[in-house]
């Protein structure tokens, strides 16, 4: 994996609450799945390909732990 420098999770807030987690919520509630099903399974697939890609498991786990998404600015599909 080639190593991440200059970028910010931040950088990516727009597109995450814009796109990522409304397309998230809007495939959950069209197939009648829980949200939470849906999001845990993006995680799951996206958390393999990062590990695939080189990123320890460590690594991952700490990522998780250190999150903090402001959820009170976030779009109300968020909340």
């Amino acid at each position: 994996m080639s190593t991440y420098q200059g970028h910010r999770v931040e950088d990516h807030q727009d597109f995450i609450f814009n796109q990522l987690l409304p397309s998230i919520v809007g495939y959950a509630r069209d197939s009648g799945t829980p949200s939470e099903v849906v999001a845990f399974a993006s995680f799951l697939s996206l958390a393999t390909i990062l590990h695939s890609k080189g990123v320890p498991r460590a690594t991952i786990i700490a990522a998780m732990d250190a999150a903090r998404v402001p959820t009170h600015l976030a779009p109300e599909v968020v909340q």
